[in-house]
C-alpha cells in the first residue's frame, strides 16, 4: 500500500512535458459493454515536448454482426472487419504498447469500461495506467463552446477534419484536444489534472465487493469460480423475462458499472451467453 500511494504521489507532481501518454479510442457494435464487442481499436502515443507520435491501429473481428444503425454510424461493416483479428489476439499487444503511458480518452469511462470488460472476459490482469478524461477536463475548462462532443470541440479549437467515429481519427483528435487544454488551463503537473477532477486509475471499480453480495450469491459464486477453474459444466436456473433451467460451460467472471456477470457457453444455443448474478435462482455442478 504504501508502495502504491507513493507511485500515486509521484506521478502527481511529475510534470507533464515529462510524461508519455496515449490518446485511444475504440468502435464497437452498440453502447453496452456487456452486451456488445468491439470492432476497431487504436491509439497515438505521443509526449508533449515532442510532434513526434507513434500509431497503433486495427479493425477487429467482433464475431457477430454489426448492426446496421451502428455501421452506419462509425462505416465499419461486416466485410471490413470479416478478416481481421479477434479482440483475444489484439489486447494483448495493446496493453505492451501502451506500457507506462498515461491513458487518455473522450467520455474516457466509456472506452475503459469495454477493454476492461473484455480483458475479465479472456481472464488478462488489468493494466494499472492512469487515465485522463478529455471530456471531463474540457467542462471544467471550456464555457464558450456549443457542447463539449469531440467533433464539437476540435472545430472550436480549429483543428476538425471531415472524419469522425473511427477509432484512429479520434485519437487523433483527443491527441490535439489534449495538448490544447493542457494549454488553456495552464497545466504544468498530473496534479493540476487531478484538481479538475479529470483522472482515474485504469483499475478503479475491477473488483465487486462481495460484502455486498448475499451469503447465497458469495456461494454461488463460489461454485461457478471453481467450475471455471476445473473447466466444469454447471447447471443454473436463470430468471430475466421469463425462468429458464440450462447447462452451460462458465468462461469469466466480469465486473461492469456495479453488477457482476458470468459469461459462459451456453450449451442449449451453443452459443455465448451472459448471465446477471443477481438472476440466478440455483446452481449446480452438472452431472452431479
Amino acid at each position: 500500500m504504501n508502495e502504491l500511494c507513493e507511485r500515486k504521489s509521484a506521478l502527481t507532481q511529475s510534470r507533464l512535458h515529462d510524461l508519455t501518454f496515449v490518446a485511444f479510442d475504440v468502435e464497437t457494435t452498440g453502447l453496452s459493454a456487456i452486451a456488445c464487442k468491439l470492432v476497431e481499436l487504436s491509439g497515438v502515443k505521443f509526449t508533449l515536448a515532442s510532434p513526434h507520435v507513434e500509431t497503433f491501429t486495427t479493425l477487429i473481428d467482433p464475431g457477430e454482426p454489426i448492426p446496421a444503425e451502428v455501421s452506419k454510424l462509425h462505416g465499419i461493416t461486416d466485410d471490413m472487419v470479416a478478416d481481421a483479428p479477434t479482440i483475444d489476439a489484439v489486447l494483448p499487444g495493446f496493453y505492451e504498447w501502451c506500457a507506462d503511458s498515461i491513458m487518455i480518452a473522450h467520455n474516457a469511462s466509456f472506452d475503459v469500461e469495454f477493454l476492461k470488460v473484455h480483458s475479465m472476459r479472456q481472464r488478462l490482469t488489468l493494466p494499472s495506467n492512469a487515465v485522463v478524461c478529455t471530456l471531463a477536463l474540457a467542462q471544467n475548462l471550456v464555457r464558450d463552446s456549443v457542447n463539449h462532443k469531440l467533433k464539437t470541440l476540435s472545430e472550436h479549437f480549429g483543428f476538425g477534419g471531415s472524419l469522425y467515429h473511427r477509432a484512429l481519427d479520434d485519437s487523433l483528435y483527443v491527441h490535439k484536444l489534449f495538448a490544447k487544454l493542457i494549454e488553456v488551463g495552464k497545466m504544468e503537473t498530473f496534479g493540476h489534472l487531478e484538481d479538475h477532477s479529470a483522472t482515474f486509475s485504469f483499475t478503479e471499480s475491477q473488483k465487486y465487493a462481495p460484502v455486498e453480495l448475499s451469503e447465497q450469491l458469495r456461494a454461488y459464486l463460489d461454485l461457478i469460480t471453481s467450475a471455471i477453474d476445473a473447466q466444469t459444466e454447471i447447471k443454473l436456473t436463470y430468471s430475466s423475462a421469463f425462468q429458464s433451467t440450462r447447462v452451460v460451460l462458465p468462461q469469466a467472471v466480469i465486473e461492469s458499472r456495479g453488477s457482476v456477470y458470468l459469461t459462459a457457453m451456453c450449451r442449449k444455443s451453443n452459443a455465448e451467453r451472459t448471465f446477471r448474478l443477481d438472476r440466478i435462482i440455483e446452481v449446480t455442478v452438472h452431472g452431479v
